[in-house]
């Protein structure tokens, strides 16, 4: 899963996604990954999420996690 780029429709910015050669768009609010992450900001450089995940004690904590702006070498 890779941040490819982003848009903006009417006046919201919206966050494209590539995983497994298909390309999405996702919005604020969405859910997205594998540790029930909510997008919670897109800006033109990466996606912010707040994932739910196990700590080393078994307690379930909230954390945030970024998805980068993957630069294309071609």
């Amino acid at each position: 899963m890779t941040m490819v780029g982003s848009l903006l429709k009417g006046r919201q910015l919206v966050g494209l996604v590539k995983v497994d050669n298909l390309l999405y768009q996702v919005r604020p609010g969405n859910y997205l990954g594998q540790n029930y992450g909510r997008i919670t900001g897109i800006d033109e450089g990466q996606i912010t999420l707040r994932e739910i995940v196990q700590d080393a004690a078994g307690e379930w904590i909230e954390r945030v996690a970024t998805l980068q702006l993957q630069e294309s070498s071609k």
